[in-house]
């Protein structure tokens, strides 16, 4: 019985380090295709490339971090992490590209593209992701599938900025 318990708990470590080395490695692949955006528009990447902890995403305490040097922050919105941050100028507007963790319990990531205006500038999919508007820019959050968000695609990304 004792060797069966020991077999177990080394598949069980064998297994967690799969799923650990997983996220690493899609961290590393999105950050890669995050600075290759940002080099295809000429636009800045600020980083980080993941997120800053090994654990996936402890809180933020004091309201959404300030993202980048252009001081964006979404009201409304509990950002916990933000990483692989991009930003431009795209016909003379300020542009913010980034990947964050949002949600008070557990979150969830999503990618986030800020225009600073106040005028609506994307051309949403509304089924699959959320425009708004927060302290003069306009925003896009998604992709959203089932009640979930996720990252959006850096294809997907390329759409919106050369839509404006």
């Amino acid at each position: 019985m004792g060797t069966m318990a020991l077999n177990n708990f080394i598949y069980l470590v064998l297994a967690l380090m799969l799923i650990l080395g997983a996220v690493r490695i899609f961290h590393l692949l999105r950050a890669r295709a995050m600075r290759g955006l940002a080099a295809r528009w000429s636009f800045k990447y600020i980083g980080p490339s993941a997120p800053p902890t090994w654990w996936w995403n402890p809180p933020y305490r004091m309201g959404s971090p300030p993202v980048g040097t252009l001081h964006f922050h979404l009201q409304g919105f509990a950002i916990r992490q933000v990483w692989n941050v991009i930003e431009g100028q795209r016909n003379g507007r300020d542009v913010l590209i980034f990947d964050a963790i949002w949600g008070s319990k557990g979150g969830q990531p999503l990618t986030f593209i800020a225009c600073k205006e106040e005028q609506y500038t994307f051309e949403a999919d509304t089924l699959r992701e959320k425009p708004f508007q927060s302290s003069g820019w306009t925003a896009l959050s998604g992709t959203w599938l089932l009640w979930f968000s996720w990252t959006m695609g850096t294809r997907r990304i390329d759409h919106h900025l050369s839509g404006f």
